[in-house]
């Protein structure tokens, strides 16, 4: 097979009244792929067309165009005829060149796509931007008359699954997808290890499974040592090879459990992981290998040994990074908001389908998302059912893989959403959209008690920081970048004291794009990153992650863009993993400290001069400075105006306040109140129910977090709806 790039020379235009009968006249503009089309002041939903042609070279026996993925929905055409479509953004898939377009000597090839919400395809929901666009590459691929199957959902023609068995011994199940009519056509394979010295060989028939063993595999083992090995599988007719399929797999073993967590080859391995999203500032989705490269490098420097890439197939080459560098993945589909519709369950089971066999080989992948957070609109029966279905699908395909879901604060511990699966996450927000931060610990220890025979670990977790916003007192909801570091300093040690979770991803590794967001300051975007979104700027919380998970000796003084100080004394954070750190104030030595076993030094009431104040922290002849001017007045700029922090902010002192055990509050979500207290809301606010009722607002959301958008200038009625909530019990 033959790869030909084909990401110059095509030709775009947006369609917002429709497709045209004639295209002459558009207004065509030259593009280079990857490409989108998004921009946050033009965030276009609809239908767009690309087009380009390719002359056929003599010798092209077959030809296939591919899409390593086009955003959303996608038509091809070859020559005015349509030669497939595809329903979904992040997988690859390839279609045929027909052979009277081939033997014409021209393509002529048009891509429609549609980026708008679409009921019937996944995501229909989400807190992340559709960019719409041919935002990966596009490729048209060459073979003979005789090769292995390219079409088959998106795969390179060999299925590769790779195990452990329980004498230690490697396995190697290869399921072949050949096209050929040719009487005895063979595949044959040679397995390499990570040296490159013969693993293993064998032989079959064209489309019939193979078994390889190796005795005593050089183990896949995470960080410690990824090691790869590499699959040949040729195509034979006649005994002459006329196609070649090449993949990278390792060996290596997994196993959950509920009350210590995971296993990589036996050994406990604590996941301390992070998420990420594969856009960033200036080119969005459109994301070239470099910039993926730059992203894996910032989460080895932070010393992760996790990922999870959410909430969508990623580009071949994440996962190859993650193969490389030894980071347990989990992969998922878009799962995010699950309706009563069939078309929308054959194309989730679809995209599954392409997720795990075009990644089935990568060792880093551990598990296989199916849903996130579809428990914000509701838990209905129909959802644990579909589950189900998707949970079988992957053990079908993977049966060596674990089956997760990620579920939010309202999914009670006894939902059957949390019976479905292998394993759950929980995305867990306490000490910013709700609760307190020490919640964590209760919260956890009731799921664990009341589902002991699930394992159960942290999907996500974070806060929104605006790295203009500074605070000499942190607080909830202020987005500065102290209240950032300061939550997760004490939120991630109450999650590594629990030895039953599994482990945890930071919310988020990188800001992302989510076009429905304004708040902390910030249009369009999800603030919750460790890393600003065009890479520039790590955040103070970073270091924090850095000196708990990353052996590279480091000090970094928190707070350096906090410069304007208006206290005469001051508190001086660093984050280290060394055992002491030596404050130094305009020269002047301030002190020793040790580290406090969470990274952190703390010098407490360091007095300022006025004017400019240059500190530096030293261990060793490591070392970090910063400079503090102290000034009169508090700098406005550090904080945003109270009209702009959020909906009917501090009407409450605390959310104890709200509750009232045994009866319903604000606190409860939309869906347990509209069951057990509907009137309530019918007297208040009429025009809502009838919003709820329609399936448009999450209905996992707390009725205060809805009730805050409706009643921004009227918290009074808010209050009063509590208060009539509070008169109706609950039923056990």
């Amino acid at each position: 097979m033959n790869r030909i790039s084909m990401n110059a020379g095509w030709q775009f235009v947006k369609l917002p009244k429709g497709i045209p009968a004639e295209r002459e006249d558009l207004d065509w503009e030259p593009v280079s792929l990857p490409h989108t089309w998004y921009r946050e002041n033009d965030p276009y939903h609809g239908l767009v067309l690309y087009r380009r042609k390719i002359e056929v070279e003599d010798g092209w026996k077959n030809a296939f165009l591919e899409f390593e993925g086009a955003d959303q929905r996608c038509r091809v055409f070859v020559n005015g005829r349509e030669i497939g479509e595809h329903k979904g953004a992040y997988a690859r898939f390839r279609f045929p060149v027909p052979d009277e377009a081939r033997e014409s000597g021209l393509l002529r090839i048009e891509v429609l796509l549609d980026n708008g919400v679409s009921p019937d395809s996944s995501p229909n929901f989400g807190d992340f931007t559709i960019f719409g666009g041919l935002y990966r590459n596009v490729n048209l691929l060459v073979t003979g008359e005789d090769h292995f199957d390219y079409c088959y959902y998106g795969t390179d023609g060999v299925i590769a699954r790779a195990t452990v068995d329980e004498t230690g011994c490697g396995l190697l199940e290869l399921e072949p997808h050949v096209c050929t009519d040719k009487t005895g056509a063979l595949v044959a394979y040679t397995l390499t290890g990570p040296e490159g010295e013969l693993a293993a060989e064998g032989c079959a028939a064209a489309n019939e499974s193979c078994s390889l063993r190796v005795a005593e595999p050089k183990l896949w083992n995470g960080k410690k040592a990824p090691r790869l090995y590499t699959l040949r599988a040729a195509l034979q007719v006649d005994g002459e090879a006329v196609d070649e399929t090449v993949l990278r797999l390792g060996f290596r073993s997994i196993s959950m459990s509920p009350d210590e967590g995971l296993r990589l080859n036996g050994e406990l391995l604590k996941l301390h992981g992070v998420a990420k999203h594969q856009d960033r500032a200036g080119v969005f989705s459109a994301v070239s290998g470099g910039q993926i490269d730059e992203d894996f490098d910032i989460i080895r420097e932070i010393g992760a040994n996790a990922v999870r890439l959410s909430h969508y197939q990623h580009p071949q080459h994440a996962y190859d990074r993650c193969d490389e560098d030894g980071l347990l993945v989990w992969a998922e589909v878009p799962m995010l908001k699950m309706t009563e519709n069939g078309a929308l369950y054959a194309n989730i089971e679809q995209q599954l389908m392409e997720l795990i066999l075009q990644n089935i080989h990568h060792p880093s992948i551990f598990c296989w998302g199916i849903q996130n957070e579809i428990g914000m609109f509701r838990d209905a029966p129909f959802m644990h059912e579909e589950c189900r279905v998707l949970t079988a699908l992957a053990k079908r395909l993977d049966p060596n893989r674990l089956v997760t879901a990620a579920n939010l604060y309202n999914v009670k511990p006894t939902s059957q959403l949390n019976a479905v699966t292998d394993m759950v996450g929980y995305n867990l927000y306490f000490g910013w959209y709700y609760g307190e931060m020490p919640d964590y610990s209760k919260y956890l220890d009731n799921y664990h008690a009341l589902r002991p025979e699930m394992p159960l670990g942290i999907s996500e977790y974070g806060v929104d920081c605006n790295v203009a916003l500074h605070s000499e007192d942190p607080k909830v909801k202020d987005y500065s970048e102290e209240y950032q570091a300061l939550w997760h300093e004490t939120v991630y040690p109450i999650l590594q004291s629990k030895d039953y979770l599994w482990g945890s991803f930071i919310w988020n590794m990188f800001d992302f794009s989510s076009d429905r967001r304004n708040e902390g300051g910030v249009k369009f975007i999800n603030g919750k990153g460790l890393v600003s979104y065009d890479r520039s700027l790590r955040k103070d919380a970073f270091f924090y992650y850095k000196a708990k998970w990353s052996d590279e000796p480091f000090v970094h003084l928190c707070a350096s863009r906090f410069v304007k100080r208006c206290r005469e004394k001051v508190d001086v954070k660093v984050y280290t993993n060394q055992r002491a750190v030596t404050l130094f104030v305009n020269g002047a030595e301030q002190g020793t400290l040790s580290n406090n076993g969470n990274g952190t030094v703390l010098f407490r009431d360091v007095a300022l001069e006025q004017g400019e104040n240059r500190l530096k922290a030293m261990s060793g002849e490591l070392a970090d400075s910063l400079i503090f001017e102290r000034v009169e007045t508090a700098e406005e700029s550090y904080r945003l105006p109270e009209e702009t922090s959020g909906p009917v902010r501090n009407w409450f002192l605390s959310d104890d306040d709200t509750v009232k055990e045994g009866y319903y509050s604000i606190m409860d979500t939309a869906e347990d109140v509209l069951s057990g207290a509907r009137s309530v809301l019918v007297r208040f606010v009429p025009s809502l129910v009838e919003v709820l009722d329609r399936d448009v607002i999450p209905m996992g959301l707390s009725m205060k977090s809805i009730l805050s958008r409706e009643l921004k200038n009227d918290p009074d009625t808010m209050l009063r709806i509590n208060d009539a909530l509070h008169q109706i019990k609950k039923e056990l």
